[in-house]
């Protein structure tokens, strides 16, 4: 028993002397490391993650050198600049020195959106048609990353609700939902195709052009005309066109026609104007309507559109003039003559849904300045005559107001026109890009009324004033 106690205490003592020696080699280590003189690290972020558009500091990171006794703190030389206007990483470059000695340290800057978008809807409920389709509602979604994405939302119909969600370009997801209601009480819009004031002669047969309708819900809406016209018969008539959605709302809406006797008097003026619409082209319409006189524009490719629809919509005839009023392209060539006109004739029919068929030519079929540029092959001779075979009408004038250069006075333009009248058909030629010419309209529609005469808009059926071909 005292030899067993004997072993165990001389194991003891092995075991104590063995733990001292590592205890004193750790020890010794320590205090070569710290005692050793380099560059201390005591605090340096490797990865630093910051906000977009946040303000970024360089750290006060603790580089030093020295040992454990003393460390002469060290400000770095930093390379590298980090954007926080954009998302992204930007690697720092840290470089601490010592006389000749010099420490690198990398640091990581991650520059983050974090933020999801906010939506915001400012209706307390939304409509959502039978079929499941969600109808508009206002709705407005700004991201502080990528400003407005109200565009990128997506729209989801479940139950009875209607879920908007969206996903910035950082992936930051945002979801709003607004109360559903089914429901449709909006009736189908129905559009007239072409002219839905429409005015003819006795016998003329007249092909309806016809409808077609919109509606919020529904597509492929059928459009029923009821038509009563009787074209033998002068008055006005009513195509009815009504549509109806699945939901069971209707709509309606009127052609008239207009049919008219072969005209009795024997003193008519057609009042045209050319090379419109302009500034003054309001003013113009606004005196038109005053007197119900109804006139015909020749229009090219400048102005308003606005002003071409009310024109039409005001059922003035709309006639076709020039796209470009460029003398020296137009008449250079017949093929260029063509692309001018169906340029300007594809403008009024995208405004208005009118094909019109009637032109009139940049200085009428009698101008002589197309010689200077159609390399003489007489191309006035020629369009003459092949307008009218692609189905076009041009009509000239046999009374001219002098706006274009003889007058430049409203007294100048009256007096022109009222003393070139006389019994039949005047066509009155005016351009309604000029303001004192538009000031004389008044006068001159007043004038006419007085005097036995009556204003009419040309027709391909109307009286055409040609003049003669001089190339």
């Amino acid at each position: 028993m005292i030899i067993n106690n004997r072993k165990r205490s001389k194991r003891n003592k092995v075991m104590c002397i063995t733990l001292l020696v590592i205890l004193l080699i750790e020890l010794g280590l320590i205090l070569y490391f710290n005692l050793s003189t380099d560059f201390k690290v005591l605090k340096f972020s490797k990865e630093i993650t910051i906000n977009y558009k946040d303000k970024f500091d360089y750290k006060e990171d603790k580089v030093c050198y020295g040992n454990v006794f003393s460390c002469k703190k060290l400000k770095p030389m930093v390379t590298g600049k980090v954007d926080t206007s954009k998302t992204g990483t930007t690697t720092l470059r840290y470089e601490y020195k010592y006389k000749n000695k010099l420490k690198e340290l990398d640091q990581v800057v991650k520059v983050v959106d974090e933020i999801p978008p906010e939506i915001k809807i400012e209706d307390k409920e939304v409509m959502v048609c039978p079929n499941g389709k969600i109808l508009g509602f206002k709705l407005n979604i700004e991201d502080n990353y990528d400003g407005n994405i109200t565009d990128k939302a997506k729209k989801e119909f479940i139950e009875d609700k209607v879920i908007v969600s969206v996903t910035d370009s950082n992936g930051n997801v945002s979801s709003k939902e607004v109360k559903a209601v089914v429901k449709d009480i909006v009736p189908p819009e129905i559009n007239i195709n072409s002219n839905p004031n429409i005015t003819i002669p006795v016998g003329f047969n007249y092909d309806d052009e016809g409808a077609t309708a919109i509606d919020n819900c529904d597509d492929n809406i059928e459009v029923k005309a009821d038509n009563n016209l009787n074209n033998t018969v002068p008055g006005t008539y009513r195509i009815l066109y009504s549509a109806e959605d699945k939901s069971g709302n209707k709509s309606t809406k009127d052609r008239n026609i207009t049919v008219y006797a072969p005209e009795t008097s024997n003193k008519i003026i057609y009042l045209t104007f050319d090379d419109g619409p302009s500034v003054y082209t309001s003013k113009l319409l606004d005196i038109l309507a005053k007197y119900n006189v109804k006139v015909t524009f020749f229009v090219t490719g400048n102005g308003d559109d606005n002003m071409i629809l009310r024109e039409y919509q005001e059922g003035h005839q709309v006639g076709l003039h020039t796209n470009t009023h460029d003398y020296s392209y137009l008449y250079s060539s017949v093929d260029n003559y063509y692309a001018d006109l169906y340029a300007v004739r594809d403008r009024v029919k995208r405004i208005t849904g009118y094909d019109s068929k009637l032109i009139r030519f940049p200085g009428g079929s009698s101008n002589t300045v197309s010689m200077s540029y159609d390399g003489g092959i007489g191309i006035m001779s020629y369009l003459s005559r092949d307008v009218q075979s692609k189905g076009f009408e041009y009509y000239d004038w046999n009374v001219s107001s002098g706006d274009a250069g003889g007058t430049y006075t409203s007294d100048g333009v009256y007096y022109n026109v009222i003393n070139q009248l006389g019994t039949g058909s005047n066509v009155v030629l005016q351009h309604d890009v000029k303001g004192f010419s538009v000031d004389a309209v008044e006068r001159i529609i007043q004038y006419g009324l007085s005097n036995g005469y009556v204003f009419r808009r040309l027709e391909l059926t109307s009286y055409k004033s040609h003049h003669g071909i001089a190339n």
